[in-house]
């Protein structure tokens, strides 16, 4: 099989071409630009898909995925609202894709697609019952429950970044203060260290890095080599994550907790401060789950992977 596969964020464009094992043949990556809007991203689209089936002579697809950092309805395949693209609101995506590619098009939310490509390739595929979150530009996730994803009645369900762990907390892209995605996304990490203006002229290694190139990556390697400021803030979002976790926990009761998204990439340097924070978070409510790491390739598996699961779906029906 080959399937063309789109990644929309807040960061990056991505197309990639897959097969059903979950193998990427070839990549393109292309910065987001925030003010795409409706036509030039449709047409940033045509441009990288045509451009990759060209590069590898693919004459025909089984299909094609794409998955977007925001709210969308895959029932009517539009983009409801983005809160990282400026311009994209009620946006019909695929039918647009679906004229130019001539295969079937499947639209999902971003961590929904990571979610499932957890399932059928990473760490949630055997288990009936785990969660997935994705530390990234935002934050978000979902849930598969015995055994079926969760997506709840509107198509909603999953955005565990919009649960409000600070009341009264930073103003969220949302509009809601406080949410996890406000104090402990990538984004967010970043924007916490710039606002600490003195303690970050203060600092040896922050001080030689403009505010516009901060990213969690350089906070995660700053703590490494004993910037004080770094791990002020690596410490503070384990610890607003780890309430995030067990509030999950406590509501869903998986077996495991997927973490995934670019911030996850820090390893052991999240991983273990942040066990060893939600057990204690847990306090009498206490019971096993598993914390690991989700797939390094997520986000390229997610768009080959929602394909496969559509398709998988539709053939049990």
């Amino acid at each position: 099989m080959n399937i063309l596969g789109f990644d929309v964020g807040g960061t990056k464009i991505s197309a990639v071409l897959g097969d059903e094992k979950g193998k990427i043949k070839a990549t393109i990556r292309k910065p987001t630009i925030k003010h795409l809007g409706k036509n030039r991203l449709r047409d940033q689209l045509f441009e990288i898909g045509d451009q990759l089936l060209k590069e590898n002579n693919i004459k025909k697809l089984d299909g094609v995925g794409i998955i977007f950092a925001g709210l969308v309805d895959r029932t009517k395949g539009m983009i409801i609202t983005s809160p990282n693209i400026l311009g994209l609101d009620n946006f019909m995506i695929v039918g647009a894709l679906k004229d130019h590619f001539r295969t079937n098009v499947v639209l999902e939310n971003d961590a929904t697609g990571a979610t499932i490509a957890e399932k059928l390739f990473g760490s949630g595929r055997n288990s009936d019952n785990f969660l997935y979150l994705t530390l990234s530009t935002g934050i978000g996730g979902g849930a598969f429950v015995n055994g079926k994803l969760m997506r709840g009645q509107h198509g909603l369900a999953g955005e565990f970044g919009h649960m409000v762990i600070m009341s009264n907390g930073p103003t969220c892209g949302c509009g809601r203060k406080g949410c996890l995605e406000a104090i402990a996304s990538g984004k967010s990490i970043s924007r916490r260290v710039s606002e600490s203006i003195t303690a970050v002229r203060d600092s040896e290694i922050l001080s030689k890095i403009e505010p516009r190139d901060l990213s969690a990556e350089k906070i995660f390697d700053a703590m490494r080599n004993g910037d004080m400021l770094s791990r002020l803030i690596v410490e503070e979002t384990v610890y607003y994550l780890s309430i995030g976790v067990v509030n999950l926990a406590c509501a869903f009761d998986p077996e495991i907790m997927i973490i995934g998204g670019g911030v996850s990439l820090a390893g052991n340097d999240l991983f273990k401060p942040l066990r060893d924070a939600v057990r204690e978070e847990f306090k009498s409510m206490a019971r096993p789950l598993k914390i690991v790491q989700g797939l390094k390739n997520g986000g390229d598996l997610a768009a080959i992977a929602v394909v496969l699961y559509n398709n998988e779906n539709n053939s049990l029906n």
